[in-house]
């Protein structure tokens, strides 16, 4: 046997572990999951903070610190690897089986039964912190002028100083979130996903 086909089947072998374990794997209350990506996950990670999802993330993530957080914060580990998830102190996670942005999304809204985004566009992509409203004036100097002139809403990140506020891409974002809520009503995953999307505030994607 060759070592190709030896390390296919044992990832098929990890696989069909990790779908043993799913059915009491995800855990969270209310409408609100916590999660931890892990270092493939980049992208998921900032798109689930677009939608006002507390993600934790970094690419220097071990696979140790990944189970500790998972375990030690109730949150649900997202992961596209199979030599982590079939580690027996892996407890509360999602196996991720697509590579594809839109897949992931869908998947997680399925498993997680989520009826509605917590609140989009409220987070700093990174820095994951609840973005504070602060006063037009405080931001005068620290944003471009027709910047200021045409906008009256800013929010500011209070770990990492990035100035928000409102633009384009705020609406392609809420498009693009809305069209993954309507694709799992659609599929039948969770049938009550109708009119879920809601915009929390004016918060905006634009940074200084």
């Amino acid at each position: 046997m060759g070592n190709s086909e030896t390390r296919r089947k044992a990832a098929s072998l990890r696989r069909e572990q990790i779908r043993a374990k799913i059915p009491a794997s995800v855990h969270h209350t209310g409408e609100r999951p916590r999660f931890v990506a892990d270092v493939m996950l980049g992208k998921l990670a900032k798109w689930l903070r677009i939608a006002g999802f507390d993600v934790l993330y970094s690419n220097s993530f071990s696979d140790e610190e990944l189970i500790e957080l998972s375990n030690d914060e109730g949150r649900i580990l997202l992961s596209l690897d199979s030599r982590l998830l079939v580690r027996k102190t892996v407890k509360n996670f999602i196996y991720m089986e697509s590579w594809r942005l839109e897949d992931q999304i869908k998947q997680i809204l399925a498993v997680t039964k989520l009826e509605r985004f917590p609140s989009p566009l409220s987070r700093c992509l990174s820095c994951n912190v609840i973005l504070e409203n602060v006063p037009p004036e405080s931001v005068r100097n620290r944003v471009p002028v027709y910047v200021f002139k045409n906008q009256s809403h800013f929010k500011l990140c209070p770990r990492c100083r990035k100035i928000f506020w409102s633009g384009t891409h705020r609406r392609s974002a809420l498009k693009f979130l809305g069209h993954l809520l309507t694709d799992v009503r659609r599929q039948g995953q969770n049938p009550r996903y109708k009119g879920a999307l809601k915009e929390t505030g004016r918060t905006e994607l634009h940074v200084e």
